[in-house]
């Protein structure tokens, strides 16, 4: 009875909170669900799970997409939160012996220890059509609408829109130690320090700047880069409208 108590007394909260920030849309339309949503995901664990009965604990990684959230637990499993529009945090039945995971846009992916990758949520760009016998994979990174994975033997594999050449991945790339999927561009760290980018460079996002050495890892944002260089400063470029 407790817990229904404080169940319902949280829901009240949340309501009035919806109140205050106006309610039903203007349009006619009702705004409380997405007012919900987005509460929901700045509440504290604890109410979290006393509310909305879910609990993620012993988490080893985790990773956010445009409007989702994935955890690897530390028993291989993952768990989802956020938006559920196109499905993107409905984990796979039997989905197990995960060693990471990636949020795209409403899509995710998974890693497994065996080398293979699963994918679920939006797919109208292929982004969760794994390629058929991709295999032999060491990471992943999910973009807006196209995913990475890079193989054990340093190649590359894409996948997903290709409306701005995001997943043509450069011929003759090898050597490859990480990647990182951006908007609608892709950025690759070679072992020798070197960066490659392709995709859209509207910003010029894809335009690695000259010079650009010693670098240790990459970070694809939606229209802007970063590289970390091994004597612990930062290298950025792309768009930069909010000084990212």
């Amino acid at each position: 009875a407790k817990k229904k108590a404080t169940k319902h007394k949280m829901e009240t909260n949340i309501q009035s909170q919806v109140a205050r920030k106006g309610g039903p849309s203007q349009d006619g339309g009702d705004s409380s669900e997405a007012m919900i949503n987005e509460i929901m995901v700045r509440l504290p664990a604890a109410v979290a799970k006393e509310i909305f009965g879910f609990v993620i604990s012993e988490a080893m990684a985790v990773d956010t997409g445009w409007s989702h959230c994935l955890a690897l637990k530390k028993d291989g499993s993952v768990v989802g939160w956020g938006a559920n529009n196109s499905g993107q945090i409905t984990i796979p039945g039997g989905l197990s012996q995960v060693r990471t995971v990636a949020a795209g846009d409403q899509f995710s992916l998974a890693l497994r220890k065996d080398g293979t990758v699963a994918a679920w949520g939006n797919n109208d760009y292929g982004q969760t059509k794994v390629p058929d016998g991709l295999a032999g994979v060491k990471a992943i990174s999910a973009g807006y609408h196209h995913s990475i994975a890079l193989l054990e033997n340093g190649r590359v594999v894409a996948w997903g829109n290709n409306h701005n050449g995001q997943t043509d991945v450069p011929e003759g790339l090898e050597e490859v130690i990480a990647v990182s999927a951006g908007g609608w561009f892709s950025l690759a760290l070679k072992a020798n320090g070197e960066v490659v980018a392709w995709g859209y460079n509207g910003w010029g996002q894809a335009t690695v700047p000259h010079g650009l050495t010693n670098v240790t890892m990459v970070a694809a944002g939606g229209s802007h880069s970063l590289a970390l260089k091994s004597d612990g400063t930062v290298v950025g470029w792309g768009l930069n409208f909010y000084c990212q």
